[in-house]
């Protein structure tokens, strides 16, 4: 048995739900591990049934127990220990037990079954409150839609800022505004942040809606509506990052830091559909 640790915010538990897709394919008898999901108390839980509906074919057993099983019977692979390397994920094991901690967050790592990703993550419109159906309507039928996401809130927080909160502030939105103009002319911004008075009062942009409605367990529907537009401006965010990825397009343009973390550039997160732009942060 393999398996593959769930944990994390929505953009997160898409990165393991994809490469569990992946590692499906490739072997027999994968499960997800749902175990430390119980005990998540971050963002909204486990969502991947609720927004996209999908079997619920989880492992889960009680935590302690989990935790005993691991360590005695489990060869553990651990992602950030791996350096890149994609053997530990493709290699046969002779040990018949192997548990898979990460987060996957590059395409590389599902591939070979993109189009299962994206048939996984369809959204249904029918589940949005009645102001995101008109919104989504909306986007559709605007040909220079663009989605820009300011991810402020826990990105804020002292614990983060250092690490990941620090790159994506106004000097990058201002570079990322410039730069989608080379591309799309009088673009229309539908901006997504959970500090949108912040937005107005430091990024002055022309030809804007602001989506404000979608709170708490609703979230989920600003990466819908995102992905509906026809281009992106997107954050160091799995968030904005799958809503950018799940536009099929091949003519979308993705604006995206050149800078992941304090520690990591983005060349990971640069996708194979459409024109992916790297911008600086500074």
């Amino acid at each position: 048995m393999r398996l593959v640790k769930m944990i994390g915010g929505l953009g997160n538990q898409m990165f393991i739900y994809a490469f569990y897709l992946q590692m499906r394919k490739r072997f027999s008898n994968v499960r997800i591990d749902l175990t430390d999901m119980m005990h998540y108390n971050v963002h909204y839980g486990y969502e991947l049934h609720k927004v996209f509906g999908l079997p619920r074919t989880e492992f889960c057993m009680n935590q302690p127990l989990k935790k005993v099983l691991e360590f005695l019977f489990f060869r553990t692979i651990v992602e950030r220990k791996q350096h890149g390397r994609m053997e530990p994920y493709t290699c046969q094991y002779v040990w018949p037990l192997v548990y898979f901690k990460g987060f996957y967050q590059s395409e590389r790592y599902f591939s070979e079954v993109k189009d299962e990703v994206r048939e996984c993550f369809t959204f249904n419109p029918a589940l949005a409150n009645r102001s995101s159906q008109q919104m989504m309507e909306q986007i559709q039928n605007d040909p220079q839609a663009v989605s820009i996401h300011i991810r402020r809130g826990d990105y804020l927080n002292p614990k983060h800022y250092d690490t990941i909160g620090c790159i994506c502030q106004l000097p990058y939105y201002k570079h990322a505004v410039s730069e989608i103009k080379k591309y799309v002319s009088n673009p229309h911004f539908y901006v997504f942040s959970e500090d949108l008075d912040w937005v107005k009062a430091n990024l002055p942009l022309e030809n804007a809606q602001y989506i404000d409605w979608n709170k708490g367990a609703d979230s989920w529907q600003d990466m819908m509506l995102m992905s509906c537009c026809k281009h992106h401006i997107i954050c160091n965010s799995t968030f904005s990052w799958w809503a950018a990825w799940l536009n099929p397009s091949a003519e979308k343009t993705v604006i995206m830091p050149e800078q992941w973390t304090s520690r990591q550039d983005s060349v990971d997160f640069v996708a194979s559909c459409g024109r992916w732009v790297r911008v600086k942060t500074e």
